[in-house]
């Protein structure tokens, strides 16, 4: 039998462990609180530049994409789009209407301001979904562009064949990633260190880019008349599609 004496120690050391284990706990929430922060504000920074020094790459891709595929009424989804920075660039020179598709409620809300600043209300919308399981029907889009965030996707041969279902007959791609030509990435970088900030130069998203072949991911999806385009005038990649 326990005498008083020892429940009292027991009690002590009870309440010492509880102390302890609510303190670990506070300070773990701490820590969580301050990785939402800082995530946040990198995002603020990186959505600053998008719209800022770097948007005459936006509007570079814009013009390609136009060019190449001629697509400008329509449907429009970019996918992964994050604030919107490419397909917001496109909406200037076409009358195409978009859906702005990201896994990420943070990015598409940066994508809600910018599509009001830009007053494109009626042109476009936002669509919090995950590129492996897009909720549109097949058919429904005329031109899937994305910039940067196929590199990211767990299976980019399950989501290019979702892309491939949505489009309609005649629709096409755009997708992959580049930096604009090099005369724009030293005008750009120059900027950069005239505002102290050249270390900022598109520094990696979140996640782990991927390297993988995209010609054979493509071949294994068995979608039959695409294009891989590589280097060129501006360095990077981008996937054609035609349906």
């Amino acid at each position: 039998m326990m005498t008083k004496s020892s429940l009292r120690r027991l009690a002590a050391c009870a309440s010492v462990v509880l102390i302890l284990s609510t303190g670990g706990m506070g300070f773990a929430n701490e820590n969580a609180v301050q990785d939402k922060d800082i995530r946040k504000a990198n995002a603020s920074r990186y959505d600053e530049m998008a719209r800022g020094v770097n948007a005459p790459i936006y509007d570079y891709y814009a013009r390609r994409i136009k060019a190449k595929t001629g697509i400008t009424k329509g449907v429009c989804l970019d996918a992964g789009s994050g604030g919107g920075y490419l397909g917001l660039a496109l909406a200037r020179i076409t009358d195409l209407t978009f859906i702005f598709l990201d896994i990420s409620q943070n990015a598409l809300s940066k994508a809600k301001e910018h599509i009001v600043e830009d007053g494109l209300q009626k042109r476009a919308r936002t669509l919090l979904a995950d590129v492996h399981s897009i909720p549109l029907p097949d058919g429904s889009v005329d031109l899937v562009i994305s910039r940067g965030s196929i590199h990211f996707w767990k299976d980019p041969g399950v989501a290019l064949k979702e892309i491939y279902r949505i489009l309609a007959p005649g629709g096409m791609t755009y997708i992959g990633g580049g930096k604009g030509t090099p005369e724009m990435q030293a005008q750009i970088r120059a900027r950069l260190k005239e505002m102290g900030r050249e270390k900022e130069w598109f520094r990696g998203g979140a996640g782990q880019r991927v390297q993988r072949d995209y010609d054979a991911i493509l071949k294994a999806t068995g979608i039959p008349n695409y294009e891989v385009i590589t280097g060129g005038e501006a360095p990077g990649f981008w996937i054609v599609i035609k349906k």
